[in-house]
């Protein structure tokens, strides 16, 4: 595992040169493409939501009055595009939606710094409902999957291309929602292969479409050009065909070395108590002890702090870190729309005692 005071305080030093420096808006990243608009209803305890709401269906239907409800912006690829514009990267967004969903985009991602000129229109405005339950704030969401459509390779026109040939880095997140996923990923990554630009891979979780896994993993995982591949623990067992979740963090790195073998990216796994990012060598870098406001985002917004340690070009270890910190501070944030690189930097400095403490082991190399 890193020494976290020593990454502490490496990446507080990078934060702050950047920040001088404003080198971050001058760096081109392109994000695709889910967007959507989501509704979270706040519970205690589920079963007693359950047992009311069976007796409102006895009753022939009625009302729970007693749920707190929020919206917000939703996706994993918008989410992780807003994350960087906070940070100061000026982020460019593709996907398509309806004419309400341009509006939304306008009212939290443009207005939030993201570069929307090349959001298509013809689709549908995708929803989510989620649940997040208890004082730990586990989710259960529920997605309109015909909403979101297909959006595949050639869907995508010469002024894309020519965009994202220009980029520093391109993004492409939510094969699980996206029916022409496999297409879109295959076609991007060799297309942008071939231009030399830095690609990064978030699927979400892919067991709903479980039996399209191994014609992924086939075409598009183990192709070689895809520069980085990012997974939760859920995917990680996924996509390692595992019988049983990883128990302990030697296991969970064990796990990810097993399945680095068999692709060329760099791999990074992030869980609720450590990260683990797998090249050459193996990093291990411990999460913060944080009390969480909510749970739903943390990982598109990790998946902008790991970007964004990438930009900067830190150390894997010191990149894991960065992206754990960017993830707390969102989870516990009083305003979730909160996470400037002023509010980060001063996160990592006054919290870098204040990680769990992990058993360091050696991975099965």
């Amino acid at each position: 595992m890193i020494d976290v005071k020593k990454a502490s305080r490496n990446i507080v030093s990078r934060l702050r040169s950047a920040q001088k420096s404003g080198e971050l808006w001058n760096k081109k990243v392109v994000i695709m493409h889910d967007f959507s608009f989501d509704r979270l209803v706040h519970l205690d305890r589920f079963e007693d939501f359950m047992e009311k709401a069976c007796t409102v269906l006895s009753q022939k239907g009625g009302l729970l009055p007693e749920s707190v409800q929020t919206i917000q912006q939703g996706g994993c690829a918008a989410n992780a595009a807003t994350t960087l514009a906070r940070l100061g990267v000026k982020p460019y967004f593709i996907t398509r939606t309806n004419e309400l969903g341009v509006h939304l985009l306008r009212f939290y991602l443009e207005r939030a710094g993201v570069d929307i000129s090349r959001v298509k229109t013809g689709g549908s405005l995708a929803l989510m409902t989620c649940f997040e339950v208890g004082r730990e704030k586990y989710n259960i969401m529920i997605n309109d999957g015909d909403s979101f459509g297909p959006f595949g390779f050639d869907d995508l026109d010469g002024e894309d291309l020519a965009l994202m040939e220009s980029a520093d880095l391109v993004g492409v997140f939510d094969w699980c929602l996206n029916p022409k996923g496999t297409d879109l990923a295959r076609g991007l990554f060799e297309h942008l292969e071939k231009k030399g630009i830095v690609t990064y891979y978030d699927t979400s979780d892919p067991s709903p479409r479980k039996a399209e896994i191994p014609e992924l993993y086939r075409t598009v995982l183990t192709k070689g050009n895809l520069t980085y591949l990012n997974l939760n623990e859920n995917e990680l067992k996924q996509f390692t065909s595992a019988d049983r979740a990883a128990e302990t963090p030697k296991e969970l790195v064990d796990l990810a070395v097993s399945l680095k073998q068999k692709i060329h990216a760099v791999l990074s796994i992030h869980t609720d108590t450590l990260s683990i990012g797998v090249d050459d060598s193996v990093s291990v870098a411990p999460t913060y002890r944080i009390k969480p406001l909510r749970t739903t985002g943390a990982g598109d917004t990790w998946n902008g702090g790991n970007i964004l340690g990438i930009l900067l070009g830190l150390e894997p270890g010191e990149r894991l870190l960065l992206a754990n910190a960017i993830a707390g501070y969102y989870i516990e944030s009083p305003d979730a729309n909160r996470s400037s690189l002023e509010e980060i930097t001063e996160f990592i400095r006054l919290r870098e005692n204040d990680t769990y403490a992990l058993d360091h082991t050696k991975p099965d190399l």
